[in-house]
């Protein structure tokens, strides 16, 4: 028994340190969520589903906002309207991820009908919402580096993938601040074929299964107050193709004034672009192309401290 129990003990010996090994080469590479789940509590957060992800850059806030606020430094906490739409389980993985001794920060909450919208038959059910079974509904740990607990139930490829895609070039890259950069081939025929293939998704495997969740919207509420006395908070709509933009208007018509009506009783601004689509390029019609990025997060700056004069 004693030397059945010796190999036994040895043995899970090495699955962990094989194991921990591959935890310590995965980086941005490994997946489009791995890092943030290693990265330690932080003061200012970008909030969203994968449109603030790609088109929100934390540098260029930084970069922006230096002169008037020298400390500030974002970190990008956004991950996709399956996985971070505003409910009860964001609010507790960005109440992890928030340094409990935050103050003068800043918070940037990307928002749109699907952030706050459920494709169940119940939207207001909770216990049926779909991100109970991903990463930030099964992953206790998310400040942890290596994140053993995320790579075991929510890294989705066989653990030699982590070794290839970091010695490989690959088209998608988190970087340490949380924000997802896409390098795909930018051509007409490509964004055009891709525009189509994302507005037929949404139109078809979105629209017709999405409503608009009251609960959700009562825990957007609940993220701005408490994250209102660590600073303050920006609500942003960010821009998209027109046809997803009349999909969107069609899932929630009053959309805006129901945000509107929540950033003034919250004494909060809402930064509304969605009718600039215009003026950027987008990879798919949904998320922006990483030079248009810098665009927008630049006008989110502005936007900021133009507000700031204003207060």
């Amino acid at each position: 028994m004693k030397i059945f129990l010796t190999k036994i003990f040895f043995f899970s010996l090495a699955v962990v340190i094989f194991f921990f090994l591959f935890a310590l080469l995965a980086d941005g590479h490994a997946d489009h969520f791995y890092l943030r789940f290693t990265t330690p509590r932080q003061n200012s957060l970008i909030l969203g589903s994968s449109r603030a992800a790609q088109g929100i850059i934390p540098d260029v806030l930084d970069s922006a906002l230096t002169k008037d606020y020298p400390y500030q430094k974002f970190y990008n906490f956004s991950f996709t309207i399956a996985h971070s739409p505003y409910g009860p389980v964001y609010y507790n993985a960005i109440c992890k991820k928030l340094n409990p001794n935050s103050k003068n920060a800043f918070f940037i909450l990307a928002v749109d009908p699907w952030s706050i919208s459920t494709a169940q038959k119940n939207p207001n059910d909770s216990s049926t919402f779909i991100e109970n079974r991903l990463a930030l509904g099964q992953t206790h740990f998310i400040n942890l580096n290596p994140n053993l607990e995320y790579l075991v139930k929510n890294y989705d490829e066989p653990f030699m993938q982590i070794i290839y895609k970091k010695f490989t070039k690959h088209d998608e890259l988190l970087h340490k601040n949380g924000w997802l950069e896409i390098n795909v081939p930018m051509d007409s025929i490509s964004v055009l074929k891709r525009t189509r293939a994302k507005i037929n998704d949404y139109a078809n495997n979105n629209l017709p299964y999405y409503h608009f969740s009251s609960l959700r919207l009562r825990y957007l509420d609940k993220t701005i107050k408490m994250l209102n006395q660590h600073g303050k908070v920006y609500i942003v709509r960010l821009p998209v193709h027109p046809e997803i933009l009349k999909l969107e208007e069609t899932l929630m018509p009053g959309f805006d004034d129901t945000i509107a009506r929540l950033s003034n009783i919250n004494n909060i601004p809402y930064f509304n672009l969605k009718d600039s689509s215009k003026h950027y390029q987008f990879v798919d019609g949904n998320h922006l192309y990483k030079n248009s990025s810098k665009a927008v997060t630049a006008d989110i700056a502005n936007l900021i401290l133009k507000n700031k004069n204003l207060e």
